[in-house]
C-alpha cells in the first residue's frame, strides 16, 4: 500500500475538488491550513513561507510510490519476484495505471496555488516564480504520463466542473514559456527564500533558476523528436546566454527533496520489508554494471545473501571479487509462486545498497532511512541531455565533455571510489585504480567505437535510477539502450503492453466516471489514433511521442520448469536450464 503521509489533511480538499477541479467559490478558507486552497484575494498578511512545505511534498508525496513501485521494474532496474501484473513484464497495466496518482497529482496542482497566491499577496515575486516553476514540473509529470490533459483549467482561477482536455502539443509550450518566464524573474543576487521551509535548495534563489532552465533543457530534449525546430531554439537560447539562464554546474545544484524521519519520510523507509523482497536489482542491471566495472555497483547495491556454487544447476554471480552481486532475472510471465523460485529466489539477488536503504539485520529499514531524498533533476542528468544535443546537431559543444561530465558526476553523487573496500570486494584485483582507467575503456570510451547516442543513453540510464518517473519519460523517446521484453510477454498485448515498451497510462477511473465526455473526446482526438481498448492504447502515441516505434528486442524466457535453475523439491526442474543458460542468457543484454 501507498504510505499515507499527507494524504489525510487532503480529504475535504478531494471530497471538494472530486476528480481535480470541483470548486466552491464562496468556501471559506483557513490560512492556518495550508493545504486547503487561499484565493488571491484573501488573507494578505500570510507569510508565502507557510505553504512551501506542503506545496513541494504534496507533489513528491503524489509521485514516489509510483517511481518506486513500477518505474524501476518497466526499465528494467528491477526483476521483480512477485506482482506479475508489473510493468516489468508488460503484462498489466492494473500498477502502471495508478487512478490515485492522478488524484494525487491534481491535488498537488490545487496545492502550488496557495503559495502562488500567498506571494501575489505579498507581493514577492521569488514566491510567484517558485510557484511556477513547480507547477511546470509537476504537470510535466501529468502530460508525460497521460498525453493529453487538463491544463489551463485546474489553475484557473475558477475552474469548471468538467474539465476539458488540452493538447500536449500546447502544454508544452505553455509550461516552457512558463519556465522561462519565472527563471528570468528571479534575480541572481536575490535574497534567499526562508531556508527552513524550502526543502530542495534551502532558500538558494540561484539554484531555483538554475532548476528552471535545467527544466527547459528536459522538456526540450523529450520534444526534441515532434518539434525539434522549437526545442533547438530553447537549447541553443539556453546555452548561449549563461549570465541570463545559468544552468546546473555541480552536484551541488541538483535538485533533491529533503525527506526526513519524523513528518515526511522517503518511501525507501515507509515501504515494507516485504515489497523489498519483490524487488530485487534485475540481472541486466547488475551485470551490466560488473561488466563495466562499475565503482557504483557496491554503493547502489547490497551483495546477494546466499551464493550459488555449480554452473551447471544455477546461475552464479559474475563479478570477480569476493563479495557476490547478482540480479534476479528479468521479465519472467509466469506466475508469482514460480517466479519467485528463480534461481532461488531473493536471498541469491542484491537489493537496494546503503545509500537508498540502510537495514538491520532483520532487513527492517533503520531510521536515517527516512531521511534519504527524493531524486528531482540531476546535473548528471543536463549533462547527458546536452551531449545528446551536440550529438543530434541541436547545439554546438563538446559532446565528449558533456559525456564524461555526466559520468563523474553521477559517479561522485554516489561517493563511489576506485579504492574503498567496498568496490576491492567486488572487482578484487580485476578493478580499475581510476576514473580515467573506467572512461577509457572500449565500453564506456566516447571515441571507442561504440554508437554515441547509445553510450550517452547507457550511461544516463545507469545515472538515473530512481530519479522520479523521468528513466521512464527518456527511455520511451529514445529506446535507447535497447532493453529487452521476454517472449512470453507477447501473450499479453490484448491487455497490456506485450514486448512493446508501454505508451503510457490510462486516464482515471475518477474521470472516466465524472468526465467522461471529455475524456472520450481525448481518447479519440488527442493521440494519433483513437484509444478504444488497452491495445489500442499503447499503439496511440501521444505527440511527444508521433512516429516512434516502441517494439523491443526479445529474448527467450526460460520454460518453467525445465529450464529453470535446479529447485530441489521440483521434480524435473532444471533439466534444461544450462542449455537455456548457454542459448539465451547473453541475449537478455544490448552490449
Amino acid at each position: 500500500m501507498k504510505n499515507i503521509f499527507f494524504k489525510v489533511p487532503l480529504i475535504l480538499l478531494l471530497l471538494t475538488i472530486g476528480a481535480c477541479d470541483t470548486w466552491d467559490e464562496d468556501i471559506n478558507i483557513n490560512p492556518n491550513s495550508p493545504n486547503s486552497v487561499l484565493e488571491a484575494d484573501n488573507q494578505n498578511d500570510v507569510d508565502p513561507s507557510v505553504f512551501m512545505v506542503p506545496m513541494l511534498w504534496a507533489t513528491v508525496d503524489g509521485f514516489d510510490y509510483l517511481a518506486w513501485n513500477v518505474m524501476p521494474a518497466v526499465c528494467e532496474y528491477h526483476g521483480k519476484t512477485k506482482s506479475l501484473s508489473q510493468g516489468n513484464r508488460h503484462k498489466s497495466w492494473h500498477a502502471f495505471d495508478d487512478s490515485e496518482y492522478w488524484v494525487s497529482m491534481y491535488t498537488a496542482v490545487r496545492v502550488i496555488k496557495n503559495l502562488k497566491n500567498a506571494g501575489v499577496n505579498a507581493g514577492d515575486i521569488r514566491y510567484q516564480a517558485i510557484a511556477d516553476i513547480w507547477e511546470s514540473y509537476t504537470f510535466s509529470m501529468i502530460t508525460n504520463l497521460y498525453g493529453d490533459v487538463p491544463y489551463f483549467d485546474p489553475i484557473s482561477d475558477d475552474p469548471p466542473l468538467l474539465s476539458t482536455y488540452d493538447q500536449q502539443s500546447v502544454i508544452y509550450p505553455a509550461l516552457l514559456e512558463k519556465l522561462k518566464v519565472a527563471g528570468e524573474s528571479l534575480d541572481r543576487q536575490e535574497v534567499p527564500i526562508d531556508a527552513g521551509s524550502d526543502l530542495v535548495f534551502g532558500g538558494d534563489i540561484l539554484k531555483w533558476k538554475k532548476f528552471s532552465n535545467t527544466l527547459r533543457i528536459r522538456l526540450a530534449m523529450y520534444m526534441s523528436d515532434a518539434d525539434p525546430t522549437a526545442a533547438q531554439a530553447i537549447l541553443n537560447e539556453i546555452i548561449n546566454d549563461p549570465e541570463a539562464y545559468p544552468i546546473m554546474e555541480s552536484n551541488d545544484d541538483n535538485a533533491t527533496f529533503k525527506n526526513d524521519e519524523i513528518e515526511r519520510p522517503s518511501v525507501l523507509f515507509t515501504i515494507s520489508k516485504a515489497k523489498i523482497e519483490e524487488a530485487p536489482f534485475s540481472n541486466v542491471f547488475i551485470e551490466r554494471l560488473i561488466s563495466l566495472k562499475d565503482p557504483r555497483l557496491p554503493v547502489m547495491a547490497k551483495p546477494v545473501r546466499k551464493v550459488h556454487t555449480d554452473p551447471a544447476t544455477h546461475v552464479l554471480p559474475s563479478n570477480p571479487g569476493p563479495v557476490k552481486y547478482a540480479g534476479q532475472l528479468y521479465g519472467i510471465t509466469t506466475d508469482n509462486a514460480h517466479a519467485a523460485l528463480w534461481n532461488g529466489g531473493f536471498p541469491f539477488a542484491s537489493a537496494l545498497g546503503d545509500f537508498f536503504r540502510k537495514e538491520d539485520a532483520t532487513g527492517q529499514p533503520l531510521i536515517e532511512t527516512g531521511a534519504t531524498p527524493t531524486l528531482l533533476a540531476l546535473y548528471a542528468e543536463q549533462e547527458f541531455f546536452l551531449a545528446e544535443a551536440v550529438e543530434r546537431g541541436f547545439i554546438g559543444g563538446d559532446a565528449q565533455q558533456y559525456y564524461e561530465n555526466g559520468v563523474q558526476a553521477s559517479i561522485d553523487f554516489y561517493g563511489a571510489s576506485f579504492s574503498s573496500d567496498g568496490y576491492q570486494g567486488a572487482y578484487g584485483t580485476e578493478g580499475f585504480s581510476s576514473i580515467n582507467d573506467y572512461l577509457t575503456q572500449p565500453s564506456v570510451a566516447y571515441n571507442g567505437g561504440r554508437d554515441k547516442l547509445t553510450l550517452i543513453a547507457e550511461q544516463k540510464w545507469i545515472a538515473s535510477f530512481l530519479l522520479g518517473l523521468e528513466p521512464y519519460f527518456d527511455h520511451r523517446r529514445t529506446m535507447l539502450p535497447e532493453l529487452r521484453a521476454s517472449s512470453g510477454a507477447e501473450n499479453f498485448g490484448p491487455n497490456g503492453s506485450g514486448t512493446k515498451f508501454p505508451s503510457r497510462a490510462a486516464y482515471s477511473d475518477a474521470e472516466l466516471a465524472n468526465n467522461p465526455n471529455n475524456v472520450a473526446t481525448a481518447r479519440s482526438s488527442g493521440f494519433d489514433i483513437p484509444i478504444q481498448s488497452d491495445e489500442s492504447r499503447n499503439e496511440a502515441r501521444m505527440w511527444i511521442l508521433a512516429g516512434k516505434d516502441l517494439q523491443m528486442p526479445t529474448f527467450q524466457e526460460p520454460v518453467y520448469n525445465t529450464d529453470y535453475p535446479l529447485i530441489q523439491s521440483i521434480e524435473g526442474s532444471g533439466t534444461d536450464f544450462k542449455t537455456w543458460y548457454d542459448e539465451h542468457w547473453t541475449t537478455m543484454f544490448w552490449w
